[in-house]
């Protein structure tokens, strides 16, 4: 069964200040966004769907429409994520701002997936050896032992020099995932050359740098969509008065472990770059140019 490509574009970007999954950065203004779809496509992905906020629902559709229908092979659908989409009997908090996160995203676009999916952040761009790895494993998903799949990467790879930021810690045994710790505040003390996070809010730690983490590059069967469905209801018993409290991806992983699902995880190292702060722009810049030096991509992808 074909697999589609789910890509989450629905960030408010707080850090960044302002929209990064359509910001410009290749010669033509590409976006993060372009050059993950030119890499799913080059990989095998046929269908795609983006994932967005519905004030930008227009911009998506007026930009690619016209890239997806220049392939007679390709299927695709854009998808808004209203704030009180799937809250059932709960009404939404007057004075939430923020999404209820990537599991609440995925769930937006139940009436669209109909087959395995893998799900990518729109400002992270993976490289072609991550869409590879995925697309190849979730061709033979829903025949295999797997329930989901991880394509990781070195934490080494994916940190800021302009800031903290936040990475799924995942636990590995012979490929398969044994648990997803969310860390924040990740940074490089340049002076120990040594990795620190935050956990649980107070637990301050080291970590290793070539732990590999997770980077929202996740692959599911079909009837992952049920179970997140079932998941959300529990979580809104609990959070729906909550402000900023997110629904997950990693944390439904992990729930799956505990229901005794295997989860493969494939690690990859694949040359990692993305979006946090405004002053990483100039980096991302900088690696896409030499990428296309490189004749990794054509100076213009469309």
């Amino acid at each position: 069964m074909e697999p589609s490509l789910l890509i989450l574009a629905g960030g408010l970007g707080s850090r960044y200040g302002g929209l990064k999954q359509v910001d410009g950065f290749g010669p033509n203004k590409e976006a993060i966004l372009d050059y993950s779809i030119f890499d799913a496509m080059k990989a095998g992905f046929k269908k795609f769907i983006i994932l967005t906020t519905e004030e930008l629902i227009e911009y998506f559709e007026k930009k690619y429409i016209p890239i997806f229908n220049r392939f007679k092979n390709i299927r695709y659908d854009i998808v808004p994520q209203p704030m009180n989409y799937g809250l059932g009997n709960n009404k939404l908090p007057s004075n939430r701002i923020k999404p209820w996160g990537t599991g609440h995203a995925v769930i937006c676009c139940e009436s669209v997936i109909n087959e395995p999916f893998a799900t990518v952040n729109a400002d992270d761009f993976y490289g072609l050896g991550g869409y590879e790895e995925m697309y190849n494993t979730l061709i033979n998903i829903e025949e295999s032992e797997f329930n989901a799949c991880v394509i990781s990467y070195l934490i080494k790879n994916t940190l800021s020099k302009n800031g903290e930021v936040s990475r799924g810690v995942c636990n590995v045994e012979k490929n398969l995932l044994k648990g997803i710790k969310e860390t924040h505040e990740i940074k490089l003390n340049t002076k120990e050359n040594k990795i620190y996070g935050l956990q649980n809010e107070t637990n301050k730690i080291q970590i290793d740098q070539n732990q590999q983490v997770s980077m929202n590059l996740f692959g599911f069967r079909k009837s992952f969509v049920n179970h997140l469905t079932k998941e959300f209801k529990i979580f809104l018993n609990s959070n729906i008065n909550h402000l900023t409290k997110e629904f997950l991806l990693p944390e439904i992983l992990n729930s799956l472990i505990i229901d005794n699902k295997k989860i493969y995880v494939q690690k990859v190292n694949e040359e990692w770059f993305g979006i946090t702060f405004k002053e990483d722009k100039p980096d991302v810049i900088k690696n896409i140019n030499r990428l296309i030096t490189e004749k990794k991509y054509p100076v213009s992808l469309w």
